[in-house]
């Protein structure tokens, strides 16, 4: 379907789309702690997510977090490293990890606290998010090639 160098490209794009999604992390991080004043805080309070309540900031850790699993997992399927279950766990474990180190660079930010309970949640997120991309793939995949939609993923 791909060429070599197409490959090549695109998993290059998904690669700095990942480095780019982790520099964004690592801004929103750097932002004071949400306050009626602050632009993060207004969306976050606008009347689509204000049903969340005290939720919002686990909603946001989940999305963050599950989009870089999502990214790394596409970058490595981008490298023509194949739909593999130890590519779905070094996904998942490196946005997990990247969420540990931006809850100890929180706890370097004026008004910002690393709590386990965002590490938690961080790793959740990218854990389901790559599975559930994986199954979307995989679904797509074998349905082309007439198997059965979900097979149990190989090492």
């Amino acid at each position: 379907m791909f060429s070599q160098r197409n490959r090549w490209a695109l998993g290059l794009a998904f690669g700095i789309a990942t480095v780019g999604w982790m520099g964004l992390i690592f801004y929103l991080s750097t932002l004071p702690r949400a306050t009626p004043e602050t632009e993060a805080s207004r969306l976050l309070e606008s009347n689509p997510f204000s049903w969340l309540g005290e939720l919002r900031s686990y909603a946001a850790h989940a999305v963050l977090f599950g989009v870089l699993a999502a990214l790394v997992q596409a970058a490595l399927w981008g490298w023509r490293l194949g739909f593999r279950l130890r590519w779905m766990i070094i996904a998942a474990v490196f946005a997990s990890l990247f969420g540990i180190s931006d809850e100890y660079h929180q706890s370097f930010v004026i008004g910002w606290s690393a709590t386990l309970a965002d590490g938690l949640v961080d790793a959740i997120a990218a854990i389901f998010w790559v599975a559930l991309l994986w199954l979307c793939a995989t679904g797509i995949k074998n349905r082309r090639n007439g198997d059965p939609v979900i097979q149990m993923p190989t090492l």
